[in-house]
């Protein structure tokens, strides 16, 4: 049972780091056996225990450790609750989660160093309205992990976007567009996505940014990518914004009535949310158009 519940502990580690088994086990041992240790098949040795370790930034006791209490359903609980916090822009109380955890030794890996600190810039930014000290920590942030400086893993393309996101709130579009469009290349060239989501947040801010420096035609090819990808997804999310964001850049356009029929589906897309906000936010919108 202890050689299996390092295994698991192993795989959940990988897992948080965005690493695949092979890129785990390159020039430590083979992917199989990676695999076989993850399964509980196979007991490691010191040496690539040791090895491991280092790659997945945890002290090797790490294993010991957590096989004897095991608390990683703890961390998962905490991430999980700042990224309800995020969605709800709760920012002073994902400040004080950071604060108390942020000394924890369950978050001294470089994984969950970088999650808090890629919080914390955000949080640097909404509550103190400082880009320089927010930006300094996001950066920091993906330096947790990042390997190469051609190639990011998934995580830190989130954390790219949030450095985009700033950019947008401060008015420097064009730097907001580039980090976007870095974004999206390096998600493209990644083998494989976890989290779609991801993409479609770019697409639209991406999209967002365009529309806001007149270069509607883009913006519009961008958030059309957005809700191709929301459908094939079969999924909802930021669908309405998407379908509010094509409405409006045609409208700049002049392309009036596409533009409305785009800005009458967010509304009935945001009333199956109920998202009352949005729906008031848009109908006033249709309001100005029709006077």
């Amino acid at each position: 049972m202890r050689e299996y519940r390092i295994g698991s502990v192993m795989r959940e580690l990988r897992k948080m780091a965005g690493l695949t088994q092979q890129e785990l086990s390159k020039d430590i041992c083979t992917q199989a056996q990676i695999s076989k240790i993850e399964n509980g098949e196979e007991y490691p040795s010191s040496i690539t225990l040791y090895k491991i370790s280092k790659r997945l930034g945890v002290d090797v006791n790490y294993f010991f450790d957590t096989v004897e209490s095991p608390r990683l359903d703890y961390v998962d609980a905490v991430k999980s609750l700042i990224r309800q916090y995020i969605r709800q822009r709760d920012y002073e109380s994902i400040d004080h989660i950071i604060r108390k955890e942020k000394k924890s030794p369950l978050f001294q890996n470089p994984v969950n160093k970088q999650f808090l600190a890629w919080h914390e810039g955000i949080c640097m930014y909404h509550l103190n309205k400082n880009k320089e000290q927010a930006l300094e920590k996001l950066y920091e942030a993906i330096d947790y992990t990042r390997q190469s400086k051609t190639f990011y893993k998934e995580r830190e393309i989130e954390i790219l976007n949030s450095i985009a996101i700033i950019y947008h709130e401060e008015k420097q579009f064009q730097e907001s567009a580039e980090l976007y469009k870095q974004a999206l290349k390096h998600l493209n060239s990644l083998p494989q996505v976890r989290q779609e989501n991801i993409k479609i947040r770019i697409l639209y801010g991406l999209s967002k940014t365009l529309a806001d420096m007149d270069q509607y035609e883009e913006s519009i090819t961008y958030s059309s990518r957005g809700i191709d990808l929301c459908i094939s997804n079969e999924s909802m999310y930021l669908f309405g914004e998407l379908h509010y964001q094509t409405g409006e850049s045609l409208i700049k356009l002049g392309k009036i009535e596409a533009g409305k029929d785009y800005l009458e589906k967010s509304v009935m897309i945001f009333n199956l949310q109920r998202n009352d906000k949005f729906v008031d936010l848009v109908k006033s919108e249709i309001q100005e158009l029709l006077v």
